[in-house]
Formats: C-alpha cells, sequence, structure tokens
C-alpha cells in the first residue's frame, strides 16, 4: 500500500472516520447530538469535495479507479446523503430516536457506494456492496418503536441476503470461466475464445439480478414498497436514490465492459426487455396505490427502467470498454448521470417532505390526507409541487431534461420502439403525480395535522435545496450537460 493508493480513497476515510467521530461524541458527550446533522453533513461535503479533486487513475493495483466519471457519481451519492441528513434531524427529534448511531451507519452506507462505483474489480464490489447493504439493513430497522419497520427491515435482509448469494455465485461462475475477477481481462478472455462462453453468461446474468435488485428493478423489486412504507422516511429519501445510483454505475461498467463479449447482439433485448418491465410494472402497480410512500415505492421501480434505456444502446470503442475513459464517454454516459442527477433531487425532496408532514410512521401515508395542506404548508406543498411535476417528466424541471436525454437516446440508436414504451407509461406517471398536486391544492382539507409535527430549519433547507436543484437543473441544463 503506498502513499498514492492511502490518497485515492480520502473520500471514504473522511467519511469512515466522521462516521467513528460521531459514535465517540455519542458515548462521550452526548449533549452535542444536536450538532451530529452539521457534522455529518459536513463531512459529506467534504468527501465530495476530495472526490472532485482525486488524481485520475487506478489505485490499490487496478482494484478502484478514478475519474471524472466516478467524481460525478460520487457527487450523486453525497448529495443525496446530506439531503437526507438535513431531512433527519427534526424526524429523530419528533421521534426520540436522535443519536449518532444514524448519522454514522449513513455515513459508511454513503461510504460503501463510492467504493462500489469506483471499483473495477468484481470481489471489491460485492465487499463494498456489503458494507452499504449491512448499514441499509440497520437503518430500515432504526425506528425500533415501529412494528412494520421491523418487519420490513427483515424483508429487507432476507432479499438482499439472496441478492448477495446470486452476486457472489455470479463472480464465482465468472472467475470459472475466465480466470479473473477484474473487468478487462473478463472481456478480454471472452473475446479471445478462452472461456466458456455458457458459463460467464450465466455469471453475468447472475450479477444482473443482483445488482437490478439494488435498483429495484422489475422483476426483483418487491421488497421496496413494504420496505419504504416502513423504514424512516428521510432514510428512505437516501436508500431511494444512493444505492441505486452506485448499482447503475457497477452495471454500466459491467454490461459496457463484458456483456458485448458475453452475449453478443442478444444483451441489448435482455436489458430492455428488463426496461419495458420495469416500466410497465412500475407505473401501473404505483397508479392503484393510496399511500404516497407505496406510490414513490412503484414510481422508481418505473423510472429504474427509464434509467436501463441507454444501456440497451450503449456507445462501444473496439474493445468494448471506451465508454469508461471521460474522453469517450460519448452520448451513453450523459442520460443515465443526467437522469440519476435528476431523480436524487426530485425524489430525495419528495420523501423528505413526506417526512415532515406525516407523524405516525409505519403506517399509512394516505395521499388523501394531504387535502388542502399546500395552503397550510406553502413552502413544503409547493416544494412537493416541484417534486412531483419532476418526476411526472413536466417542463420545466430535471425531470423533464432526464426523460427528453434518454428517449432522444433511444430512438438514435434504432431503439425507437423503446422510446415509444417509455413515453407512453410516462403519461399515465403523469396521472398520479399530479394527482398528489390536485389534492393539496385543490381538495378542502379532511384532516388537521397532528400538534406532534416538526418542521424545523434543516428539514426546509433539504426540501428547497432539492427543489431549486430540480428546477435550476431543467432550466439551466448546459452547464452539467457541458461538464458531462
Amino acid at each position: 500500500m503506498t502513499r498514492a493508493d492511502l490518497a485515492a480513497i480520502a473520500p471514504e476515510v473522511l467519511l469512515a472516520a466522521a462516521g467513528c467521530l460521531v459514535l465517540l461524541l455519542e458515548a462521550f458527550a452526548p449533549g452535542l447530538r444536536r450538532a451530529f446533522t452539521a457534522l455529518s453533513v459536513l463531512a459529506a461535503a467534504g468527501a465530495g469535495w476530495l472526490a472532485w479533486e482525486l488524481a485520475p487513475g487506478p489505485a490499490f493495483g487496478g482494484l478502484l479507479v478514478a475519474d471524472r466519471l466516478t467524481a460525478v457519481g460520487s457527487l450523486i451519492v453525497l448529495s443525496s446523503a446530506a439531503l437526507a441528513l438535513l431531512a433527519s434531524q427534526g424526524y429523530l427529534v419528533r421521534e426520540r430516536i436522535l443519536g449518532g448511531e444514524y448519522h454514522a451507519l449513513l455515513l459508511w452506507g454513503a461510504c460503501g457506494m463510492l467504493l462500489m462505483l469506483r471499483a473495477n474489480e468484481l470481489l471489491t464490489v460485492f465487499v463494498s456492496l456489503e458494507l452499504l447493504s449491512l448499514c441499509l439493513y440497520a437503518l430500515a430497522a432504526f425506528d425500533r418503536k415501529v412494528v412494520i419497520g421491523s418487519e420490513a427491515a427483515i424483508k429487507y435482509f432476507l432479499m438482499g441476503a439472496f441478492a448477495s448469494a446470486f452476486v457472489l455465485y455470479g463472480i464465482a461462475l465468472v472467475y470459472g470461466a475466465t480466470g479473473s475477477t477484474f473487468l478487462e481481462p473478463i472481456a478480454d478472455s471472452l473475446l479471445a475464445g478462452a472461456a466458456s462462453p455458457w458459463l460467464g453468461t450465466i455469471g453475468i446474468l447472475l450479477l444482473v439480478g443482483g445488482f437490478g435488485f439494488k435498483m429495484s428493478v422489475a422483476p426483483f423489486h418487491a421488497w421496496a414498497p413494504d420496505t419504504y412504507q416502513g423504514a424512516p422516511s428521510p432514510f428512505v429519501a437516501f436508500l431511494s436514490v444512493a444505492p441505486k445510483a452506485a448499482s447503475a454505475f457497477v452495471l454500466i461498467r459491467v454490461l459496457a465492459t463484458v456483456f458485448p463479449e458475453a452475449l453478443g447482439t442478444r444483451w441489448p433485448a435482455v436489458v430492455a426487455s428488463l426496461a419495458v418491465l420495469s416500466m410497465v410494472v412500475g407505473n401501473l402497480l404505483a397508479l392503484v396505490q393510496k399511500d404516497l410512500k407505496r406510490m414513490l415505492a412503484y414510481s422508481g421501480v418505473g423510472h429504474m427502467g427509464y434509467l436501463l434505456i441507454p444501456l440497451a444502446g450503449l456507445d462501444l470503442g473496439p474493445a468494448g470498454v471506451s465508454t469508461l475513459t471521460a474522453a469517450g464517454a460519448g452520448s451513453s454516459w450523459t442520460p443515465v448521470l443526467v437522469y440519476l442527477a435528476a431523480y436524487a433531487l426530485m425524489n430525495a425532496g419528495a420523501f423528505a417532505v413526506v417526512g415532515m408532514l406525516y407523524d405516525r410512521p409505519g403506517e399509512q401515508h394516505l395521499i388523501s390526507d394531504l387535502s388542502g395542506w399546500g395552503y397550510r404548508f406553502p413552502l413544503l406543498g409547493l416544494a412537493l409541487t416541484v417534486c412531483m411535476l419532476s418526476l411526472g417528466g413536466i417542463p420545466p424541471t430535471a425531470g423533464f431534461i432526464g426523460k427528453y436525454l434518454v428517449f432522444l437516446h433511444a430512438v438514435e440508436h434504432g431503439q425507437t420502439w423503446l422510446a415509444l414504451v417509455g413515453v407512453a407509461t410516462s403519461i399515465v406517471g403523469v396521472f398520479y403525480y399530479l394527482r398528489v398536486v390536485y389534492v393539496l391544492y385543490m381538495k378542502e382539507e379532511v384532516k388537521a395535522p397532528a400538534a406532534g409535527l416538526v418542521i424545523d430549519g434543516w428539514g426546509k433547507a433539504a426540501v428547497v435545496l432539492a427543489a431549486l436543484g430540480t428546477l435550476a437543473l431543467g432550466i439551466f441544463p448546459a452547464w452539467l450537460l457541458d461538464l458531462l
């Protein structure tokens, strides 16, 4: 291990150290609990700066890589973590569960995600996946007074264990077929015909299934509605975004590097099938939900279907790996990253508002309970409206830019039918997103807010940042597109 290797993991070291510091303060200076949020947000911001300033290149013998693409992915993950931390303060105080363990687990989960999206070797991916998964399981059941939360966490843990087994078994099969766990040698072995193609194909499909679980892609989405409903709402702002972003990075690396050689011309059809299934299942099931968190969970399944559309038509170089370099990123990375950035802002903002307006965690979060509250809570109502419009892909929001780029990519790569399916399912999505806005402003108030609601400055900052970011990216997208 060299000094350069240690410098290469500076963002992860900072997050891990900040989590340890918060735990020590919890043990020896519990009077500082209200400062944990500020400390954790500063740690996330510092890690983001370090990730952006990292020198490009491999580290730890090629186990990890750093480039501008991983830097953008790190910023998406850390922005989600920061928004979730800001939104959590009032919730934790209200539920009387404010403690350093929450902040430490969230920071360590973000650390695992940063490692995962930078990993260039499958066992490193697996270790990173387990680090973030253990943190997510614990956070899902953090409010131990809520029975449905514990039940949801157990379901998440059991299904996550199966997904981890799929990933590990897939890695074993790929290694057996190619003799390597590094992505480029795997592709080289398949290209040279030295590998067992069927064994490698099955292994890679198992990997896709495992990461499809983390992304809640249909048919691997069954855990999402129950977990979203039972887990603390501010944490769901993180759970619903950051693991999906990290998993999408791993998936696109595997697809771009290995899939063209493993499945030949058949791999776009595999990814397109998952995309169509996710878009159709997610939007149709979200359409009939009366619970706002379950509706957002199923809509997230649909959004992951949109995210998979560019992966069905990657721009590949001669070796199939040119999409992994900043110089050859082409158009395949751009819609994925823009969509992830937009989804991080609009989904985190929506769950932050839910965490503040619903006072009985674990029970139903009925959309009808919001009737007339757009006037009672003008700031939160406006922020939720912006997030709903963005999730529906309505201009001038980031969601519209993301969907436009995704569908444009499909048309440019001869997959117009896939874009048409996306447009059709988006129209279904517009209906149930606008239903929330309609209830906020067009219905008479049917339920008075609970006396115990805590709408603090930290939470307001989270929803304002999410809403303003969504609008800024939708109205002025050029800066991000130029960067990418």
